[in-house]
């Protein structure tokens, strides 16, 4: 049982509800956090609860902080996911790729760079590793940092997407649609780090409903 673990239980604990809905809620609270805009949703959390999300919010940070040492990158939220199917009924049905075989499938699917900034696409992103193996295998090369597209038709995978590929650093957008029987709708997305193209460092999110305000949409 990891330190990020323990601390999700103990804000479960202190929310009183329940989990797999405080889960989702941590994600919108750092989601908000990282926003440019936080205008998306009315936020249902009195002051008592901030404190606890804002708690957990910065064992978030450390632990990642702590787990990239080491790494060059590293979901935890893919993980505590998982760890949290075998507690809670409410969390299963949902499979992320091993770190292992995603960092194998970004080197079998690896294309000689041309200079430009490649664009890498994941119709099916989940918590978003197959990208962030994709940003390493990049930064590993010395070769120009990609532009990661991550879609799902799954909310919650989307809001675990953005926040990974923010705090890694990527250039990106994660797209909320049904990217088989839908592929040119959008539900909404994500515009990840903006303002680390724009020159500053710190990461951010900016939530968007115009299909024209990503690449997918733009032909």
């Amino acid at each position: 049982m990891n330190k990020l673990y323990t601390s999700f239980l103990e804000l479960v604990r202190k929310i009183n509800d329940d989990a797999l809905k405080v889960f989702d809620d941590a994600l919108t609270y750092i989601l908000r956090y990282l926003s440019i805009d936080t205008t998306d949703a009315v936020w249902p959390h009195g002051e008592r609860d901030n404190q606890a999300f804002t708690q957990f919010m910065a064992d978030y940070f450390q632990y990642q902080k702590e787990q990239t040492v080491t790494k060059f990158w590293y979901d935890a939220w893919g993980d505590m996911f998982m760890e949290l199917s075998g507690k809670f009924k409410s969390f299963r049905g949902q499979f992320f790729t091993p770190a292992s075989v995603a960092d194998l499938c970004a080197r079998m699917s690896e294309q000689e760079s041309s200079g430009a900034r490649p664009v890498i696409n994941d119709c099916a992103c989940g918590s978003a590793r197959m990208l962030l193996a994709a940003e390493q295998l990049a930064y590993e090369r010395g070769s120009v940092q990609p532009y990661l597209i991550g879609e799902d038709i799954d909310g919650m995978c989307c809001k675990m997407a953005a926040i990974n590929l923010a705090v890694h650093g990527c250039l990106g957008e994660v797209v909320r649609h049904d990217s088989l029987q839908h592929p040119d709708e959008l539900i909404y997305g994500y515009i990840i780090n903006e303002s680390l193209s724009a020159g500053h460092s710190f990461p951010s999110i900016r939530r968007s409903e115009d299909k024209y305000d990503f690449m997918k949409f733009r032909k």
